[in-house]
């Protein structure tokens, strides 16, 4: 008989995200909508676990309510086993108020990962042997697999399966070397059928296939501009120790996304007020970085599409910066006395056509200003 696993990591209940105060509910919210959307999945592709390896809690002080509607969520799933397993956000002591917490919610077929050892799935009708390898830390810069590559093999019967949270050489980026850093090598040398990690925020490898023996999900709700996907699990079927499929699932609510765009004429503003209005952004933090010249009334055009956007948008932020007022002729004559230094000075360099000329053109209209203290 095949076991079907639901593999997910990283999901950070409780993240504050202070940086978006004007849709931090709604992004706190998401991430328990989207464990509870998850649980429904995997009860639809009748799973036979659901596997969460580590940060399944962003910290290890949440309030009970919070702790307890993880639980509850958890407990909905129609399959054999959740298997939980601390991470280095929510890491386990054994004076841990949270798992302490947790456990007091979570039902019997809940099973937390507390301490590096082998968990033996029979009682559950399982052919299934875990080696776990939870944190005990936020940081450390020594793994918790090294007791795995040193225990004997276990019999062959047994699916053999290591869980474990930490930074994996080579994908994960850790260059001080201080979240449980790894190998792969340490993994294909340990004998194990199967490892499922977490830690590592986008998913490893991007397609897997029936040869991935190393499998990273990402996280399932994105939490920031450096997550490009859109939030993502895996479901694996095995078939036995050496036949298995992978499949990827799109699990997210929100996203995060940033984009340059040259406005240099109202073709490219009416361009980005059509894209960033569809309604496939509609649940999108989006950043946009926005460079060129323009005149004036192209500029009132430009707030007007970034209006339309932002009310389409989950939250819309901008940098302008870069985005300039073309100076012309008109420009120059309002802004200075003619004959003025300043207007004989940008109006010799406006008659000059080359790219060259108009950046010489905008710094000195820019020095001018700042002079004048009209930045």
């Amino acid at each position: 008989m095949g076991i079907k696993i639901f593999h997910t990591a990283d999901l950070h209940l409780g993240m504050r995200f202070a940086g978006y105060p004007d849709v931090q509910d709604e992004l706190i919210n998401a991430r328990y909508e989207t464990l509870e959307n998850m649980v429904k999945v995997a009860n639809q592709e009748s799973c036979t676990l659901f596997v969460m390896a580590g940060d399944l809690f962003d910290r290890t002080t949440l309030n009970v309510k919070d702790i307890s509607r993880a639980a509850r969520a958890l407990n909905e799933f129609e399959g054999e086993l959740v298997i939980v397993l601390p991470g280095n956000h929510d890491y386990y002591t054994h004076d841990s108020k949270l798992w302490n917490e947790f456990s007091k919610h979570a039902g019997d077929r809940v099973l937390i990962l507390k301490n590096p050892d082998i968990y033996d799935l029979n009682k559950y009708h399982l052919k299934i042997k875990i080696y776990a390898a939870p944190c005990s830390a936020k940081h450390s810069s020594e793994n918790m697999i090294g007791w795995i590559n040193s225990r004997e093999s276990i019999e062959n019967d047994s699916i053999k399966i290591g869980f474990v949270h930490g930074s994996l050489e080579g994908v994960s980026p850790d260059f001080n070397k201080t979240y449980y850093p790894m190998t792969q090598k340490e993994f294909e040398s340990s004998g194990l059928d199967l490892w499922l990690l977490g830690h590592t925020h986008l998913p490893w490898s991007e397609n897997p296939d029936k040869n991935s023996r190393i499998l990273i999900p990402g996280t399932p709700e994105p939490d920031g501009f450096d997550c490009k996907h859109e939030g993502s699990a895996f479901i694996i079927d095995l078939e036995s120790s050496s036949k298995m499929k992978v499949q990827k699932v799109s699990t997210g609510k929100y996203r995060f996304f940033i984009d340059q765009i040259v406005l240099n004429d109202d073709n490219a503003i009416a361009s980005m007020k059509q894209k960033y209005t569809g309604d496939e952004y509609s649940n999108v933090v989006l950043r946009l970085i926005l460079k060129g010249r323009l005149r004036k009334e192209e500029l009132d055009r430009v707030e007007e599409a970034l209006n339309s956007i932002n009310d389409n948008v989950l939250l819309l932020q901008t940098v302008e910066d870069k985005l300039y007022e073309s100076i012309t002729s008109d420009l120059i004559n309002s802004k200075f006395t003619e004959n003025s230094f300043p207007h004989q000075l940008l109006s010799s360099l406006l008659k000059e056509k080359e790219e060259i000329s108009f950046k010489s053109l905008q710094k000195a209209y820019d020095i001018i200003r700042e002079v004048r203290n009209e930045t």
